[in-house]
Order: C-alpha cells, then structure tokens, then sequence
C-alpha cells in the first residue's frame, strides 16, 4: 500500500521534469546546408565563323557555302569531335564613295572532351581561312550530375549533424525529419575567353590555338525541418 503511494506521488514530478509532446505539437528546427566543390571543365567549345565579301548576294553566299562545307567536311572526320552550324547571315554595305557590296558569315562550333583534338582542328580550319570566335570551357552533364550526386549526401550528412548539435543545445534531441527539400543544383564558370588575333601574311601558316581549362564550382542546397524532442 505505501509501495503504491509513492509511486503516486512520484508520477506528477516525473510529468513536470520530462515533457511530451504530441506529434503535432512537437517543436521544430529549421535548418540551411549548403556543399560546394571546384571541379576542372571538362568540354572544350571553339566558335569559328567563315567570312566573305562580294558584288552580289548570290556571289557571297555561294562562297560562304562552298567554303563552310569544307569546313565541316575537314571537322566531321575527326572522331569525338561535335559539330554544328551556328548560324548564317548576310547583309549589304554601301560605303560612301565606293560600289555597294554584299558581305556574309557563317557560324561553326567545335565541341569535344578531348580539348588537344579540337584545338588541333580549330587550328587546321584557320588556315583554311575560318577566322576564331570564341574558345569556351565547362562541364559536361554527366560530370556534374555525379559531382552533384556527391555533393547532395555531402549536404544531408551536414545538415543533420547541425541538427544534433542544435537540439542538444536545447537539451532535445532530433526525432525525426518533418520536410527536406534538395534544391536545384548549380554550377558557376566563367565568361567565355576571348580570343587575340593577328594580323598573318598572305600564305603563312596559322600557329593552332592555345587554351587550358579552369574550374566550375557545383554547388548543392538542402533545407530541412527536424522534429524535436526530449532526451
């Protein structure tokens, strides 16, 4: 009998030191985790443009044509090597004191992982008479999404940690996780390079182009809310 007393007794001051929560009531930690990382780029891009100038519109672009086939004939037999035309126009000019003319150009792009490869060729077109656009690098799809595979378990491993330490200086402890969003992923590179040209002497050989590639940073958010309660 006395045995059961206690323990009645007891009870209200075991209520009035560990507090329930019901799920609903259950307070709550919300929490931001970022996870970055440098990679090197991976795909090369060179932008080369045929030019030419002429009496007529049917003269310059019959040798924007013919000169543009060449062009992507010579660049579809290296292997490896992705190439698409990028666009082609052409326009009248009428100088003061001189014949009105007809220029035209023509767009062609140059994209490979294997960036000695499309160096190579962008150089070959050069002296073929293709004049150099743009060098561009970045990451190809698939290395950023294996980066951002990394990064995500990166973000969650580090946003959970954070919750614990929160909730023990609370004197809770983490019960389970209310909502967690992976935001979209996103990589930061740089604005593509531009390209010095030189004036060369009819016949001389164009020296290939020179490029090296830098680093994207992939970058992974989460946001997350944990239940919380006591110990």
């Amino acid at each position: 009998m006395n045995r059961i007393i206690a323990a009645a007794l007891l009870a209200p001051a075991l209520l009035a030191t560990t507090p329930v929560f019901a799920q609903d009531e259950a307070p709550r930690l919300a929490l931001q985790q970022t996870a970055e990382r440098d990679v090197p780029q991976d795909r090369l891009t060179a932008s080369l443009r045929v030019e030419a100038t002429a009496a007529t519109p049917a003269a310059v672009q019959a040798d924007v044509n013919r000169r543009m086939e060449a062009a992507v004939a010579r660049a579809r037999a290296v292997a490896g090597v992705r190439v698409e035309t990028t666009g082609y126009s052409t326009w009248e000019e009428r100088p003061a004191n001189q014949p009105r003319r007809w220029r035209g150009q023509a767009g062609l792009a140059l994209t490979g992982k294997d960036a000695a490869a499309v160096l190579a060729l962008a150089g070959a077109l050069q002296e073929q008479g293709l004049a150099m656009a743009g060098l561009r690098f970045d990451l190809t799809p698939e290395a950023q999404r294996a980066i951002e595979d990394e990064l995500t378990a990166e973000a969650i491993a580090r946003v959970r940690a954070r919750a614990d330490r929160a909730a023990q200086a609370l004197g809770l402890r983490v019960t389970g996780i209310a909502e967690i969003r992976v935001g979209e992923a996103g990589v930061g590179s740089p604005p593509p390079r531009p390209v010095a040209m030189r004036a060369m002497a009819a016949g001389a050989e164009a020296a290939p182009p020179v490029a090296e590639a830098g680093l994207a940073t992939v970058r992974v958010g989460i946001d997350a809310t944990f239940r919380l309660g006591p110990k």
